[in-house]
């Protein structure tokens, strides 16, 4: 099962990672992908200056200064994966 780690540090979450993580598990929702991809709040991914920072698992796939255009395209990346 593909696993999104959202980072929650404290320099993400003032970025508005909190935020992002609430849109994410909506947007997963409706996209019909909640059950089949695993959402994890993580701890700091070491790149602050970024945030708020994401993680795809596998596959190594990150996306920084989360935006709704890059919760776009997570979905389209996960749904071109065949989860």
């Amino acid at each position: 099962m593909p696993r999104i780690y959202l980072c929650m540090g404290p320099h993400c979450r003032s970025r508005g990672a909190t935020d992002a993580r609430a849109t994410l598990e909506h947007a997963l929702w409706q996209a019909g992908l909640l059950g089949r991809v695993e959402c994890i709040a993580s701890g700091c991914q070491d790149r602050c200056a970024l945030g708020p920072n994401l993680l795809v698992q596998p596959g190594g796939r990150r996306w920084h200064g989360l935006t709704p255009q890059h919760l776009r395209e997570l979905l389209a990346f996960l749904k071109d994966t065949d989860v």
